[in-house]
């Protein structure tokens, strides 16, 4: 009787990893939203930490964890590719206005981090990388599945992987943002799109494979920086964060002008004045529960 009671005990935290993911997996494809602050919603955000920092020391127990999480952020990741791809051919000024307002919704519970304890020096920090974010705007799009593999572009693939990490583990940044204001967003939809397809198998997984490695590697080295930054320096390294995302928004628009076929017409920008609303309204009430979760875990702490 116990067994029984206990395999439908695993089965039922089995099933809710999984399904939490397909959730983080969505988030995690959706410009603008941070999958890491969906899973600190969702509270497996620690279980994924704790469960990573153990994976030596108790592996199997680990792997509960891991694996439905990770396969189910894979099905959630799948399910939306093709939509979006779809949704950037034919209508790319209402699907990218749909993620600005998703980064926009996200900007208030980021500024609640530092509410009252602002500096100019913090603002100076703010300044300073919104301006290097505007300068990515001129760097040119890439398109990854024309590129020619080699050493060269194998360790800058790496450096992409590692730069889109941060968004693992820095509050409120989002990987797939960064992808978009690196010009490899849709590269990447792409590629994943051809996978599912099988086609062009051999070069798209040598593709994937440096950047896979340089999120791996960049998970847990920035998780060490960004964990001193937030220690030592936590209002410098919020208004850093914050002016990032917003020189993202100027990045995203000029990558967008520049490499899709965008309409300006009534119906147009009125859609998309729409799914900017829709945008930052979800992103906004999602940072609003995690707030609302970090407040009940302090009175909760306070309490005993």
């Amino acid at each position: 009787m116990n067994k029984i009671k206990s395999f439908f005990s695993h089965l039922g935290k089995t099933s809710s990893y999984f399904l939490k993911g397909i959730a983080v997996g969505i988030a995690m494809i959706i410009p603008g939203v941070s999958g890491g602050t969906l899973a600190v919603i969702l509270k497996i955000y620690d279980d994924l930490i704790n469960a990573v920092n153990q994976i030596f020391k108790h592996f199997k127990d680990s792997m509960k964890v891991i694996l439905p999480v990770l396969l189910g952020a894979v099905v959630g990741f799948i399910a939306l590719v093709f939509p979006l791809k779809w949704g950037l051919e034919h209508c790319p000024l209402i699907v990218v206005t749909l993620f600005v307002g998703f980064i926009v919704g996200s900007l208030p519970s980021l500024y609640k981090n530092v509410s009252g304890k602002e500096s100019p020096i913090s603002f100076i920090w703010g300044v300073i990388f919104l301006a290097l974010m505007i300068g990515l705007c001129f760097l040119p799009s890439a398109n990854v599945n024309t590129i020619s593999l080699n050493v060269g572009t194998w360790f800058y693939l790496v450096l992409i992987g590692f730069i889109v990490s941060s968004a693992l583990v820095a509050p409120g940044i989002s990987g797939s943002m960064l992808l978009m204001v690196l010009g490899f967003y849709e590269s990447i939809l792409n590629i994943v799109s051809e996978i599912i397809k099988f086609q062009n198998l051999g070069h798209n997984i040598l593709i994937l494979i440096p950047l896979a490695i340089g999120i791996v590697l960049g998970f847990f080295i920035v998780s060490f920086v960004m964990g001193k930054l937030l220690k030592h320096y936590p209002v410098p390294t919020y208004f850093a964060i914050m002016g990032l995302i917003v020189g993202s928004i100027a990045c995203i628009y000029t990558k967008t002008f520049s490499d899709y076929d965008v309409v300006l017409d009534a119906l147009q920008i009125s859609l998309s004045i729409l799914s900017f609303i829709i945008g930052g309204t979800i992103s906004f009430l999602i940072g609003r529960k995690d707030k609302e979760k970090e407040s009940e875990e302090e009175t909760n702490g306070q309490s005993n």
